[in-house]
């Protein structure tokens, strides 16, 4: 009996075994193939740059790089918050064995926030026919403007770099004739002073006033002394005197006698 149930367990237990299917490696990777159709076909579609400010111009680039012969058509569809610019194509080239060819839309965005292109593809032509082709859903990130710091104080007005120049020009005009001014006043002061010092030094000390007619007799007067008789106490003159000596401080060639006697003749009266 002992023996009949070990027959019957060790049957049971080779039909359970046999019956559990063991998975393999190829049925636990059979769902994750997935053909990606862009870099399939050698296609590539992209922002450049990938986030921007409104305002920036965005790039929105698709790229061709295939060993066999191929182009494309770019089709995208409007945008509300991407203001289209400028559309740019390079046509299909040979780059050693491989063809290359790009197609570049030029965007502005005008709001911040995420900017999703869908429903983008391209129609692709190769020796096999034409076939359109879905891009993947693209995101651009638009970042919005930092925060101005607010003040109630108002910015100063720019400065005028040419008025300030004329103005620096004007000033270093104005002290530079102020200074020749003063320069020149300096030198005339000087001038007078010395002829002052020069009229007082040529008159004789305690001189009568007959020691000074004779000595304009005798044409040994200077022209400082002469004119220091106009102002000499001493000698009451008249205008018409006055008037002789002024003429002759002026005169080439002075009547040194005749003058004398006018003036001797009303020193005696």
């Amino acid at each position: 009996m002992a023996r009949l149930f070990q027959a019957i367990f060790a049957a049971w237990l080779l039909a359970f075994s046999g019956g559990v299917a063991t998975p393999s490696l190829g049925s636990e990777n059979a769902g994750d193939d997935k053909d990606y159709a862009g870099p399939a076909h050698g296609i590539v579609a992209s922002f450049h740059p990938e986030q921007a400010r409104p305002g920036d111009v965005v790039e929105f680039r698709v790229e061709m790089i295939r060993d066999e012969w191929g182009q494309f058509e770019l089709h995208v569809p409007s945008h509300s918050e991407l203001h289209s610019i400028a559309v740019e194509k390079v046509p299909v080239e040979i780059d050693g064995d491989r063809y290359r060819q790009r197609e570049s839309l030029l965007f502005q965005p005008v709001a911040s926030g995420t900017m999703i292109v869908g429903d983008a593809f391209v129609s692709l032509t190769t020796t096999s026919g034409v076939e359109e082709m879905q891009l993947p859903e693209l995101r651009l990130e638009v970042l919005p403007f930092e925060k101005a710091g607010l003040s109630s104080t108002p910015e100063p007005f720019p400065l005028d770099e040419e008025g300030e120049t004329r103005s620096t020009q004007f000033a270093g005009t104005v002290a530079a004739v102020l200074g020749v001014v003063a320069v020149a006043l300096f030198f005339w002061l000087i001038r007078q002073n010395h002829r002052s010092i020069a009229v007082v030094e040529s008159m004789p000390d305690e001189s009568s006033p007959e020691e000074q007619i004779e000595r304009l007799r005798s044409g040994e007067m200077t022209q400082c002394e002469l004119e220091s008789l106009l102002h000499d106490s001493n000698f009451e003159l008249s205008s018409q005197t006055r008037s002789a000596i002024e003429r002759s401080l002026y005169a080439k060639n002075r009547a040194a006698a005749d003058l004398a006697a006018m003036i001797e003749a009303e020193v005696r009266t």
